[in-house]
Order: structure tokens, then sequence, then C-alpha cells
């Protein structure tokens, strides 16, 4: 077992001003600070609903669109299809999701099924209560433009 010590001293002081620098005016830290406290704002609300904030929002985004390809939905939401693909699992067990193969076995099809439907329709006016509330407190067009502005940022883009 390790004697605890103390943490060595920055002699120079450099360190400590570069990194309050950092921590004050970092935008990656500010935007990671704000998608937790907006997001644990619609998880609160949207308990009652059984969907997470991440879930509503995908399930969103396949009701509201023609092509329901993993690939179109994956460039809709920012996700790699990995990280899409375990979400939609879960939906998928919860039987709100359908996820088929086409016939070439190279393209993936996912819809809500008629529960998905149903527990879209019962959590829309809990999300839009809860949006409304947020927008009394901050523009919420803020994050939207933030969002179109970062997608220059995209690698491979």
């Amino acid at each position: 077992m390790k004697k605890l010590r103390q943490p060595p001293r920055d002699r120079r002081g450099e360190l400590r001003e570069a990194a309050a620098f950092a921590a004050a005016e970092c935008a990656g830290g500010f935007v990671r600070l704000a998608a937790r406290r907006v997001g644990a704002f619609l998880e609160n609300r949207l308990t009652p609903t059984g969907l997470t904030p991440a879930q509503f929002s995908l399930m969103a985004h396949l009701a509201s669109s023609q092509d329901d390809s993993l690939g179109a939905l994956a460039r809709r939401t920012g996700l790699d299809a990995s990280t899409l693909t375990r979400n939609l699992q879960v939906l998928e067990r919860q039987g709100l999701v359908e996820i088929a193969v086409q016939d070439d076995s190279r393209r993936k099809l996912v819809w809500l099924t008629e529960v998905g439907v149903r527990r879209m329709a019962f959590a829309l006016p809990v999300w839009r209560a809860a949006h409304d509330e947020i927008n009394a407190l901050i523009d919420v067009s803020l994050a939207q433009k933030l969002a179109e502005a970062a997608a220059i940022l995209e690698i491979g883009g």
C-alpha cells in the first residue's frame, strides 16, 4: 500500500494558469455542462413516459422521417452506427421499434411499432410541456443554432 502524500506543487504557476484559462474558456466543457443540465431536466419531466430524453429523441426522428434506413437516422442524429444500434436494440427489446434487414442484407431499416407509436403519442404532450418550461427560461433556438454551426466540425463530413 502506498503512503498518502501531497501532490506535487506547480512551482512555475504556468500549468495552473493555463488550466484555469482552459476550464473557463472551453467550448466543449460548456456544451457538456449545458447538455447535462438540459438532459437532467428532461429526464425528470419524461419519467412518467418511461422514455429517456435520448430514447424520446430517437423515436421522434423515426416518427418524423420518410427515410427509415439506419444510415439516414445516424446522419440525422449525429450518432455513429454502433451507438445508434445499441440504443435502438434497447427500444426493440421494449417493443417500441422494429429493426429489419432489407433483401440485399446491406441496408437496415427501422420504424416505430404500434406500441412505439402509442408511447410517442403519450410522450409528446409531456415533452411539449417540458420544452415550454425550458423555452421560458432559456432561448432554445440557441441550442439549435449551436448544433447547426457545429456541423462544420464533423469528422469526415
